[in-house]
């Protein structure tokens, strides 16, 4: 069986990325800040829609590097998988990394990605998406030659195993100094979140071509200072976001029944919670 085929047999019926899976009990994979101490892989669960999480394991993960932030979890396969970013924000990084587990508590690093872009200075929050035949990563990839110059790319699983990526492949149209695009697929139309580096707001993007052409700004949402963006769907059919108030700490969350028009922003209680994602467990 082709590649294409073998995946479409895999994630066959869904018409998105993974978070438009029902979701009662959700689990929340993240890192708790800049400290030392506090980058490596958080596992938290929640009960009642995802308003409250309580910890569920620290697994001292932390990668080949010994740092592990903005980690994006994604169940697939009979496992779980965690792609993130390899070193902090002030530390240059030209490749992300991928862990499985399947018990969400031991993780063993299964893959680095190379950003295979020249000059790469930063390669941040890699987030999964699971639709359009495959498995893909969008990364914040950012380099030396010039300022406001992130960007994201996608990078496609080659196998099963997701051990092997191609990429990268740049997402036309959305703007120059865009970090952390998190996207998911309704009916016909891909939206697009993603922090603005410039403006420090969260914008909507749309296209209807595909992942890597047409994007059109959409507009701002809330206030500047957030980052972060995560989405999840929940078992009504509505639409969760999580941001990360990079500004003065804490997980914020709002919802939508349509991706654009959205709830004020309320406080997540998960205790030193930063930028991670959400999965039905």
């Amino acid at each position: 069986m082709a590649l294409t085929g073998l995946f479409a047999v895999l994630v066959g019926g869904l018409a998105g990325p993974l978070p438009a899976a029902a979701a009662t009990t959700l689990v929340y994979a993240t890192f708790k800040g800049d400290a030392a101490a506090d980058e490596e892989l958080w596992i938290y669960q929640s009960t009642n829609g995802g308003t409250s999480y309580s910890t569920l394991v620290d697994t001292n993960f932390r990668g080949p590097t010994g740092v592990l932030r903005d980690p994006s979890i994604l169940k697939y396969n009979g496992k779980y998988y965690a792609a993130y970013t390899v070193q902090s924000w002030t530390t240059n990084s030209t490749y992300f990394a991928i862990a499985s587990s399947t018990n969400l508590s031991t993780w063993t690093n299964i893959a680095t990605i190379n950003s295979g872009i020249a000059n790469t200075q930063y390669t941040w929050a890699p987030e999964f998406y699971v639709g359009d035949g495959g498995v893909k990563i969008i990364a914040s990839v950012g380099a030396t030659t010039c300022t406001a110059c992130f960007r994201p790319y996608v990078y496609t699983a080659q196998n099963t195993a997701l051990t092997s990526w191609s990429g990268p492949a740049q997402m036309w149209g959305l703007g120059t100094n865009h970090i952390d695009t998190f996207v998911v697929k309704s009916g016909s139309t891909w939206h697009a979140f993603t922090k603005n580096e410039t403006t420090k707001y969260i914008e909507h993007w749309t296209t209807t071509a595909n992942l890597t052409e047409g994007w059109v700004n959409k507009g701002t949402l809330w206030a500047s200072g957030y980052e972060g963006p995560s989405l999840v769907r929940l078992d009504n059919g509505s639409w969760r976001i999580y941001v990360d108030k990079y500004t003065n700490g804490g997980v914020w969350t709002a919802t939508s029944t349509d991706l654009n028009t959205w709830t004020g922003l309320s406080a997540v209680t998960c205790s030193g919670c930063r930028h991670g994602t959400a999965i039905a467990k």
